[in-house]
């Protein structure tokens, strides 16, 4: 072992404190890059794999009902590889465990799941034989959730009548990788199936002997689907079709691909605030660390040693201390990856849903931290080696310390001399007292961005379940129906009140941009359904025009007050120029809403309602959820308080676990800032503090000294960090959110206490542990280093 590598050991030996800080520095952000961009890997090749294996379809389009004699035309469509017929219907299951009727779709099959479009993915049992009217598969989410298994029987309410199937198998299919009740963003695996039966049986069920209702189309490989989806309207409009929609906006696709492009902005966004905040502190903190072994580089220039062997030596130094972080970050990072993985098990059913770490994001945060490490160090060399042997071992010069503009400021009787020495030393030394700032204010984001999210996830829900919908049950039915019904609920046991709504698919245009969605008929008045402002106060829906929210028309690119085409895609079709009279703010979906006799005139069907929203006594919702199970009328129910545990299980569960994660990496990097800072300020000023004790100065008196500084910085930066939030907070919030979800960038206060107070005990542990080091000065080492 060479002179220089024996100093390294010894130099790490005796810094293995601040060595470990800055490493967990680079451990943190090195993590979380790694994690975060290799979670976005494993889940985009294992979805884009599963997509491959089952022939996932690129269009779907549903209608009242069409022959099959129509299919060949349908084949000849310009770049349509296939075209799979289908008669999908929503349905009740009288499940005994549940309390309320559960909502169910059913799809038939034509080869017993081995489809030409796509094919079931079989992970127990088998498909429904050929020929088969009393059997089904059940997808996974709804077996797992009520413990069903091949060989049981299910009821399934048809015409009336409830009808027993025989489970045959547990299946995964590519349109329900997130399976979600239709009008409903939160999927509740426990009250939602999907059944796949043979066609027969579904022929049978629903009289459609020769006849579709739906179908999936897929396309030859670089085909624009607009024209094709304009022929399929074309063609299946007289057969009630409500608009074909392509790939991006199928219910299960959709929320996946907001969800991997979320996750893809996390992977950018969050690393890129992580690894650039350890990255400066690193910079800072081993350019500070060379600069205070000045006389040691000195003396190794006067005893001969080259500037590059110099260079190289601290290069090492870095080169340890980042492949260390690298290391801990590396395995920190795969078990974040593994963990986020985990809880997307439940959320997303994919056969194959494993971690894989992507070896190039490793590498390339190891690079970035030696180069932030090496540009610290490199910079500070540059200083020293500058200067000859002889100038750099005699004490720096002296600063050319006056009255500061700080003392000017102050009242006179509040500046002591020992609050003179500190504010003289704080604007002598302007450059590292703003480092030691900028360090502290940077720590104060890493923990608000790891805190936020559930002040985000309160505010979804206190708007989108307190302010916008304040029923706490939902029913549709399976047509319009006439607007009496809703008196006839109203007399239901326990039924304190109901509002009927309109709910009509709906095409809506601004220029060269469209979009399919369903527009909300309310009435004048209604308190159960009410959209809000983003001042939160209560929006009624005009009759003179529509009513969007702002994700919506963001994605139509419309502001309040511009017109848009409405076309109706049900009833007497027709379409309609409309005002934008409001834009209204709602955390989950993208809805839009008219006045809801306006509405049905556009249908031409009179007063009918499609869906009602009820608040029934708490203590009645089990009876009223029995009393829906054996109505024909209903064709799903809803009711808040499983919607909501749903959300908080699946969706907010999600947005936990990461932000949990995110916090411990915050407090890593919190902890190292702060003690680096404390540590590095004893390590360059142990001459003057060791003279201040042989001029007669306590310990306690030199530690006030050097502490009131570093809380004057600490001062300084926490209220920088907490504005710092705000902006951060309100770029990440403005980057997550997509068509299913609204982020709102909401800090409440006790957010920013806990991100202060995180950073106050690290600094108040990190002046304890530094403050027995200045109780073991050695004066005598101390003072020598300058001689």
């Amino acid at each position: 072992m060479s002179l220089l590598d024996r100093k390294l050991a010894r130099d790490i030996t005796a810094m293995r404190g601040q060595v470990l800080t800055i490493a967990l520095l680079v451990a943190a952000g090195v993590a979380v890059f790694v994690g975060s961009v290799s979670t976005y890997v494993s889940l985009r090749s294992g979805c884009d794999e599963f997509y491959a294996a089952t022939r996932f379809p690129q269009i779907f389009v549903t209608m009242k009902r069409a022959p099959l004699s129509l299919v060949p035309r349908l084949n000849t469509i310009a770049g349509v590889v296939a075209v799979q017929p289908r008669i999908v219907r929503e349905v009740i299951v009288d499940w005994p465990a549940a309390s309320q009727p559960v909502s169910a779709r059913m799809i038939s099959l034509s080869h017993a799941g081995d489809e030409q479009l796509a094919r079931l993915y079989l992970r127990r049992g088998t498909a429904p034989e050929p020929g088969s009217v009393r059997s089904a598969a059940v997808n996974e989410a709804f077996a797992e959730a009520n413990g069903v298994r091949p060989g049981e029987n299910i009821r399934v309410l048809l015409n009336g009548k409830l009808e027993s199937f025989r489970v045959s198998g547990i299946a995964l299919s590519p349109e329900y990788v997130y399976a979600v009740k239709p009008g409903l963003p939160i999927p509740d695996d426990r009250l939602y199936a999907i059944l796949w039966v043979d066609r027969s049986a579904a022929e049978a069920a629903f009289d459609m002997k020769g006849a579709f209702n739906d179908a999936v189309v897929y396309l030859a490989p670089g085909i624009d689907p607009q024209p094709v989806i304009e022929e399929l309207d074309r063609l299946l409009e007289p057969y009630g079709s409500v608009g074909a929609v392509e790939r991006r906006d199928q219910p299960s696709n959709r929320f996946l691909e907001d969800e991997l492009n979320q996750q893809k902005v996390m992977s950018i966004t969050i690393p890129i605030i992580f690894l650039g905040v350890a990255a400066f502190l690193l910079n800072s903190a081993l350019g500070r660390l060379v600069t205070a072994q000045r006389e040691q580089i000195a003396a190794l220039k006067a005893l001969g040693f080259p500037t590059l062997i110099l260079t190289l030596h601290y290069l090492k130094l870095v080169m340890v201390i980042v492949l260390i972080g690298s290391a801990l970050g590396v395995a920190g990072g795969f078990g974040f990856g593994k963990a986020m993985m985990a809880s997307y098990h439940g959320f997303f059913r994919v056969p194959d849903l494993s971690f894989k770490l992507a070896p190039w994001s490793a590498l390339a945060g190891i690079i970035i931290s030696l180069a932030a490490g090496s540009l610290g160090v490199m910079t500070a060399l540059h200083e020293v080696v500058g200067l000859a042997p002889a100038v750099a071992m005699r004490p720096a010069a002296p600063l050319g310390f006056r009255r500061s503009w700080l003392e000017a400021i102050l009242p006179g009787k509040l500046v002591t001399a020992r609050s003179m020495m500190m504010l003289r030393n704080m604007a002598g030394r302007p450059f590292r007292s703003v480092l030691t700032v900028a360090g502290i204010a940077f720590a104060v984001p890493m923990m608000v961005l790891g805190i936020f999210w559930r002040d985000a996830v309160d505010q979804m829900i206190e708007v989108q379940f307190h302010l916008v919908e304040r029923g706490n049950t939902s029913i549709t039915f399976p047509h319009p129906m006439d607007h009496s019904i809703i008196r006839d609920l109203a007399r239901l046991p326990g039924v304190l009140a109901v509002e009927g709504q309109r709910i009509v698919p709906v095409r809506l245009r601004s220029g060269h941009r469209s979009y399919l969605t369903s527009v909300i008929g309310l009435s004048p008045g209604d308190q159960l359904r009410r959209p809000h402002d983003s001042t939160q106060h209560p929006i009624t829906a005009s009759p003179d025009g529509i009513t969007l929210t702002r994700r919506l028309a963001d994605r139509l690119e419309v502001s309040q007050g511009e017109v848009i085409t409405i076309e109706t895609m049900e009833g007497r079709r027709s379409s309609r120029d409309l005002p934008v009279t409001a834009i209204v703010d709602e955390s989950i979906g993208m809805a839009s809403y008219m006045d809801m006799d306006v509405l049905n005139h556009l249908t031409g069907e009179g007063a009918v309602v499609s869906a009602a929203s009820m608040y029934v006594e708490p203590t009645a919702l089990p009876l009223i959820g029995l009393a829906f199970k054996k109505l024909p009328t209903v064709e799903s129910v809803t009711m808040k308080a499983y919607t909501l545990t749903s959300f908080l299980e699946k969706i907010a569960g999600l947005v936990y676990v990461s932000a949990g994660i995110l916090t411990a990496f915050a407090a890593i990097i919190t902890i190292g800032v702060v003690y680096n800072s404390a540590r590095i300020s004893l390590q360059e000023r142990a001459w003057e503090l060791a003279s201040l004790r042989v001029l007669g100065f306590t310990r306690g008196e030199v530690a006030s000294i050097l502490f009131s500084e570093f809380a004057v910085e600490t001062a300084l930066g926490i209220p920088i960090g907490l504005w710092l939030s705000r902006a951060i907070i309100g770029l990440i919030a403005s980057f997550h959110s997509n068509d299913s979800f609204q982020i709102p960038p909401v800090i409440e206060p006790r957010t920013y206490l806990i991100a202060a107070g995180v950073v106050l005990a690290a600094a108040a542990a990190s002046t304890f542990v530094v403050r027995k080091r200045v109780d073991r000065l050695d004066m005598v080492a101390a003072l020598k280093t300058r001689e």
